[in-house]
């Protein structure tokens, strides 16, 4: 999950904060209502990231690089321990409720800030599931004044998801990262192509690394959540 996908859901999350408070509703126990709950996972290739030019308003400094558009499949590997997630959310919620749900089948928004986004409402499932893989070979520049100091790296990062239909609109009831592994950076004075970033970036050598943070992380918030249907419990 990229960080502008992350302000993008933080910003949905301010939005419903206080329609989702007056249910009062713990996620184990819409899980728990919704009887189903199928994920969605969305994994994308590593895709290149340079910054070429300044952001307005932004004191991140343009990097001049030029985009190129070959991507890199993300491994298999990382694939498997993410979908893993299911086993992972059954076990912790205590239910069988998790199962994985086909994206592609999924309506999109149609019009508006959000078009070409998955249409929760027209879907019609009470709670849903979204877990993301992506990657990106991001490029910086780290040079003061007209300096050109260019920064390489990759991150891989992953997330989760979810959203209910809370009168008749789809809200996000929580979204978390469960996992970002971004390898040491190398410097350079020109711009890397596709074939530096293989080089210099294997993805295949951070898999133990982001495989640890990613479980760590799910039962984390798993266990954060099942803190508060317990508390909320005690005081029913």
């Amino acid at each position: 999950m990229t960080m502008k996908n992350l302000q993008k859901i933080t910003v949905l999350l301010i939005l419903s904060a206080l329609v989702l408070n007056v249910s009062g509703q713990t996620l184990k126990e819409r899980i728990d209502e919704a009887k189903t709950v199928k994920v969605y996972f969305k994994i994308s290739d590593v895709k290149h990231e340079p910054n070429t030019t300044a952001i307005p308003g932004s004191q991140k400094k343009g990097t001049g690089c030029t985009l190129f558009t070959q991507t890199t499949p993300m491994p298999e590997n990382y694939v498997a321990v993410v979908k893993q997630v299911i086993d992972q959310l059954n076990k912790g919620f205590n239910t069988t409720a998790f199962v994985e749900g086909d994206l592609s089948a999924v309506p999109l928004v149609e019009s508006g800030v959000a078009k070409g986004n998955p249409d929760w409402v027209k879907l019609g499932e009470p709670l849903t599931t979204t877990v993301s893989l992506d990657g990106s070979y991001r490029v910086d520049n780290m040079g003061l004044m007209n300096e050109v100091k260019l920064s390489n790296s990759v991150t891989i990062s992953s997330g989760i998801g979810f959203y209910a239909i809370v009168k008749g609109k789809a809200k996000a009831i929580t979204v978390k990262n469960l996992g970002t592994y971004t390898a040491p950076s190398k410097e350079s004075k020109t711009c890397g192509d596709y074939d530096y970033f293989v080089k210099n970036f294997p993805v295949a050598d951070y898999f133990d690394t982001f495989k640890e943070n990613f479980d760590k992380k799910t039962a984390d918030f798993i266990e954060k959540e099942m803190a508060d249907y317990e508390k909320a419990m005690k005081k029913k």
